[in-house]
């Protein structure tokens, strides 16, 4: 097996076979000495192979203006926002006179479903070209915002989760304080966030993502399947259901990843021996449904489900607009439980997290992390935050993780020396000003109470299904999910004569997959497993059973 460095799995040169292939698609340009190819924010710019001539990549967001990388010939220009549409990061300029071949934004996902072996190589540069662009100190949009402050978190949570290259300035360092300064903002006007001429003050989250190119416009487009949720099962559903042909489009109120995307490592996830992280295997599900046409937006939530004419779903969405749908696929997943404690509700983002990703432990160097849950994301968050906090507490309710935390993630808590396993404990209630500073633990055998000093308090207990927006006609189990196949069959409230799809609920057309539904195992290989069933599901009802 042949190993490749960084550089060249970002920077290949193409074969005469694949620059043919280009060629077939492309039509021939001469960009002049200095002339852009594109420009930084720029939306829908092409793919460019270089025939002649160098081209290079300019970072503009840092002070002075950088040069990146040189592209000579058979070398081609273009990062993922090629394939996502969005505003280019950088800008490419020739240097002297350079002949490419120009393959407009349109037709790159032909080019990647017509030629398998150019795909891959594309599709690796892409990526391994934004990690080494992040990795350089590349700035992009610039978030000034207060540490702890939970608008400042959502911010950075929704750049984290749709891989828009940011950094973050606190605004009470000496660095945030010269941003601030520099862009003529002051503290009454955090979170700011600087996107290359924009500054936007207290920002919406929604205007940001129509900025970005992140958000879309719902046309009156009838869609073959409507996806709720960007989880583990909503993006194997996009995958398939692109990739068979199928009008697609995902919702999701933050982005792709859904409960997974916040794990910090997954290594039970088969073909991935060595494990990989939620928001990489979001990002490659992300880019491969992409490859197939499937659309994305966020952050939008639906708001109502209604009945059109021709058994048509009409999906009400927070920003106004409606989804035509055929078929919907709901794979909302579920949510972390809110312990009912005093102090929770008002820390939440300002100390009390139920995700630990690179954005919320930012908050825990040179201090404790408390993790509530004995399960495997609880785990596994442990595990991620042992590297960058002093102490890491895990608190369980039992006497013994081993009963809900798989064997390989006990064994390496238990030989951790910077985690403690506090058993037979609860959190009593969380103290603090502006933010978390103390929670107080109290021993269930003793009635003991005791004060731990912390700066996170990580919550990763009980699920609570998102289910709630669904209309009567969908039944719920007892704790809130969705009733599905036989179980949806034998309800009252299944109208046809017909038995239902196996993941179709007692709404027909409505399909549910991932951990929303009931009676699942709460696995991101079982999620991905419902959602590619979902799309035979799918099929089968379009084509009328």
């Amino acid at each position: 097996m042949i190993h490749l460095s960084a550089e060249q799995i970002a920077f290949p040169t193409l074969t005469d076979e694949q620059m043919r292939c280009v060629a077939q698609l492309a039509t021939e340009q001469v960009f002049e000495d200095g002339q852009p190819l594109f420009t930084v924010g720029q939306k829908d710019y092409s793919l460019y192979v270089v025939r002649s001539g160098e081209v290079d990549i300019v970072d503009t967001s840092s002070e002075p203006a950088r040069r990146i990388v040189t592209h000579g010939p058979r070398a081609f220009v273009g990062d993922i926002d090629v394939l996502t549409g969005r505003p280019a990061v950088v800008s490419a300029l020739a240097k002297g006179r350079t002949e490419v071949l120009t393959v407009t934004h349109c037709k790159v996902r032909r080019l990647l479903n017509d030629v398998p072996d150019l795909s891959e190589v594309l599709l690796e540069a892409f990526q391994m070209r934004r990690r080494m662009l992040e990795a350089s100190g590349f700035v992009g949009v610039r978030v000034i915002g207060a540490a702890h402050s939970r608008e400042s978190l959502a911010l950075q949570e929704f750049f984290y989760r749709n891989h828009v290259p940011h950094t973050f300035f606190d605004a009470s360092l000496p660095e945030g304080a010269e941003q601030l300064e520099r862009l003529g903002c002051n503290a009454d006007d955090l979170p700011v966030v600087a996107c290359r001429e924009h500054v936007v003050r207290k920002p919406a989250l929604g205007k940001i993502a129509e900025c970005l190119g992140i958000s879309r416009r719902i046309d009156h487009t009838r869609y073959d399947l409507v996806i709720v949720g960007a989880g583990p099962a909503g993006l194997a559903a996009a995958v398939y259901a692109a990739s068979e042909g199928l009008k697609t489009l995902v919702i999701d109120q933050v982005g792709p990843g859904g409960q997974a995307g916040s794990s910090s490592k997954i290594e039970n996830f088969i073909g991935f021996p060595s494990g990989l992280s939620g928001a990489e295997l979001a990002n490659r599900g992300y880019l491969q449904a992409l490859k197939f046409g499937a659309c994305f937006t966020a952050p939008v939530a639906v708001s109502a489900v209604r009945q059109g004419d021709e058994g048509e779903h009409l999906l009400d969405l927070c920003t106004g607009q409606t989804a035509r749908a055929r078929c919907v696929l709901v794979a909302t997943g579920v949510s972390y439980r809110r312990l009912d404690i005093a102090g929770i509700r008002e820390f939440e983002g300002a100390g009390v997290y139920y995700a630990a990703t690179s954005v919320e432990s930012r908050v825990c160097r040179d201090s404790t992390a408390v993790v509530v849950g004995g399960g495997n994301s609880a785990g596994q968050a442990a595990m991620f935050l042992a590297q960058h906090a002093q102490r890491v507490q895990i608190v369980v309710r039992g006497d013994d993780l081993s009963k809900s935390m798989a064997a390989y993630l006990c064994n390496r808590i238990r030989r951790h020396d910077r985690i403690d396993v506090v058993y037979n404990t609860q959190v009593e209630r969380v103290l603090g000003e502006k933010h978390v500073e103390q929670v107080e633990l109290r021993d269930s055998a003793t009635g003991a109470a005791t004060r731990t000093r912390c700066a996170g308090l990580f919550l990763f207990i009980g699920a609570r299904p998102h289910s709630a927006w669904l209309p009567e006609q969908v039944r719920r189990d007892e704790k809130g999910f969705l009733v599905t196949g036989a179980d949806a069959g034998r309800d009252e409230l299944w109208p046809l004569d017909r038995q239902p799809c196996e993941l179709e609920t007692t709404c027909p057309g409505i399909l549910a997959a991932g951990d929303v539904r009931s009676g699942t195992t709460k696995r991101c290989g079982f999620a991905v497993g419902d959602g590619s069933l979902a799309i035979a599901c799918a099929h089968r009802y379009l084509g009328g059973l």
